[in-house]
């Protein structure tokens, strides 16, 4: 399945698509300065100049690069799913939902508590519609994490009528973000999430902090609109409910607070140098004294949001920074650690300058190791939580997301088959024997031949066995375990190569027959992947690792051989039996569960 994930902003439009059995990114782009006469679509081939005047041409510019000759989609009726980031749901749309006119319908309705983003999210899904009519598009919800807070953390302290007849109350956003940190730091502490406390800090243009037991969050610092909380790029946050009204008195209007309030405050307002915090962080470093200023204010609201959370959870377990300030800005994730000695936070000041989350499988620990409290460093993915959630919704399927910080394994059935050396070869098939290719196998260079030879064991024989080549130094022969039977030998489990100790076996081809002193192994279940798919996944050439088996006949499987070489593509060997047993097939797949405990 492909799912194409489409978010749209109020000057730009982005999308990311990925193939959803591996969750490979097939591709990503972002169409830019929409609405003006300079928009552009940006992609990995470059960039070109697109229409600007709607989001439909930006969506017909996007489909025309995904669908070119080529391309990673051959045509619409590929996509499984359009999956939309919508801001705010309200209490009606707290789940991934399937959008149709009602849908929409209360989309639009929801503009009322998010006026920046909620018209613009629905004119994204209008345009995808338009241009993508015969795929399902699903609508992914901010606010839908936060749907479980209870009724004195999302109450205002206003007449209850305002709740009951306009929805006035406290919904919080983020939420995609704070699930994938909530998830990654269950899988790198190696802890069920229900076991978990956590308080979890997207920090960036936008930001917020929550609260989170067991997986559910119990507080959040934004509110009924994303203005409410931290210092943020032009929101101003918390404020006195008053100065609004003592600024409507002095003659500003509405509009103009609105304004005020979410484009011109925050760190832009505050500092006078824009909403970049690099660009802060250099001044203050000059020696700018608004520019220091402002950190101080945004460090202070963050450590004070922190200490009320890790209060309302009776403390806390992690500490969890993302975002383009919390995954890049070490000296604001130091400062906001300095003031939480008491809770037993120990911060590894080396570790916090030096490791990076996108170096370390996503997820880096800078606490030091005596810390009770966990510090961790997430390099978010709400798009890749975007497109899981819109394939649940699509497939029907009710389980909670379990695994975040690695892409699922596909699956190779490895039937029983017989590697040969040179001489074997020879003997089997004719001095200097070419063999001819059926079909390849996953792995570069390597291909079932359309020979076969026959095994014969002291009880029994197994008759035209595949052979893949290229030829070895030592021949193999890798059996299940309903073949040893079969045969009536009893091979050791084995990696691949590794044939000390193991009996030998008779093999037949049609030019004679030969006797193998050693070789035969029941093969180790193992992984195979390149450099850059073990660093995603934070594993090293021969690890032990877990996968999980979903579906009805769920488990899990241990001792995983890792096997890490430039030339290996993605894919988990495990023999017949195995995959029998656990109901898989060569079309399946599997999820990383981590290293071995």
């Amino acid at each position: 399945m492909k799912v194409l994930v489409v978010n749209v902003g109020s000057t730009s439009v982005k999308y990311n698509l990925y193939e959803m059995d591996t969750e490979e990114r097939l591709a990503m782009g972002r169409a830019e300065r929409m609405g003006t006469p300079d928009a552009v679509h940006i992609h990995e081939n470059g960039q070109v100049r697109v229409d600007g005047s709607s989001v439909t041409n930006a969506m017909r510019a996007i489909l025309e690069h995904l669908t070119r000759p080529g391309g990673p989609l051959p045509d619409p009726s590929a996509l499984g799913a359009v999956g939309h980031r919508v801001v705010h749901g309200g209490e009606q749309l707290i789940a991934p939902t399937r959008i149709d006119e009602k849908t929409l319908a209360i989309i639009d309705e929801c503009a009322r508590f998010a006026p920046l983003h909620n018209p613009v999210n629905a004119a994204g899904i209008r345009a995808a519609r338009e241009v993508f009519p015969n795929v399902p598009h699903v609508a992914v919800f901010d606010t839908a994490f936060h749907a479980q807070l209870p009724p004195h953390a999302f109450t205002y302290a206003v007449p209850q009528e305002l709740y009951t007849k306009r929805g006035v109350r406290r919904y919080g956003f983020h939420g995609p973000s704070h699930q994938f940190m909530a998830l990654s730091a269950a899988e790198h502490l190696k802890t069920d999430l229900s076991r978990l406390k956590l308080v979890t800090c997207h920090l960036g243009g936008g930001a917020s902090i929550a609260a989170i037991d067991g997986g559910v969050s119990v507080e959040t610092s934004m509110g009924m609109t994303p203005l409410e909380g931290l210092v943020m790029g032009t929101r101003c946050g918390d404020l006195d409910p008053a100065i609004p009204i003592l600024l409507a008195r002095d003659g500003m209007d509405v509009d103009a607070i609105d304004r005020l309030l979410n484009r011109e405050s925050g760190l832009a307002g505050l500092s006078g140098r824009g909403a970049d915090f690099r660009d802060i962080e250099t001044a203050a470093n000059g020696g700018d004294v608004r520019a220091r200023l402002t950190i101080d204010v945004f460090v202070h609201r963050i450590r004070k949001y922190i200490g009320a959370y890790a209060a309302v959870l009776g403390g806390a377990d992690a500490i969890v920074f993302t975002g383009g300030i919390g995954e890049n800005a070490a000296a604001v994730r130091s400062r906001v650690c300095e003031g939480l000695v008491y809770m037993g936070l120990a911060l590894d000041e080396e570790a916090n300058r030096t490791k990076r989350a996108s170096e370390h499988g996503g997820v880096v620990e800078v606490s030091a190791s005596r810390s009770p409290t966990k510090v961790l460093v997430v390099r978010t993915d709400e798009e890749r939580m975007i497109a899981r959630e819109a394939m649940r919704c699509v497939s029907g399927s009710t389980g909670a997301i379990r695994s975040v910080r690695a892409r699922p394994i596909p699956i190779g059935v490895s039937v029983r088959h017989v590697h040969l050396s040179r001489a074997d070869a020879d003997a089997l098939f004719g001095a200097g024997y070419e063999f001819t290719k059926k079909r390849d196998v996953t792995q570069p260079g390597q291909y079932v031949t359309r020979e076969t030879v026959d095994v014969i064991g002291p009880k029994g024989e197994l008759r035209n066995v595949a052979i893949i080549v290229p030829l070895r130094k030592q021949s193999q022969v890798e059996l299940a375990k309903t073949d040893a039977f079969t045969l009536g030998v009893s091979p050791p489990l084995r990696e691949s190569g590794k044939l000390d100790g193991t009996p030998g076996i008779t093999l037949r081809g049609p030019a004679g027959t030969i006797t193998t002193p050693s070789g035969v192994i029941l093969a180790h279940r193992h992984v195979h992947m390149s450099p850059a798919q073990a660093l995603d996944y934070g594993v090293a050439d021969k690890d032990l690792i877990q996968v999980r088996v979903e579906g009805e006949r769920e488990m899990t499987m241990g001792d995983v051989i890792v096997r890490v070489n430039p030339e290996y593509t993605l894919d988990m060997h495990i023999d017949t039996d195995e995959a029998n047993a656990a109901g898989l097939t060569s079309d399946s797949v599997v999820a990383f569960d981590g290293l071995q405990r």
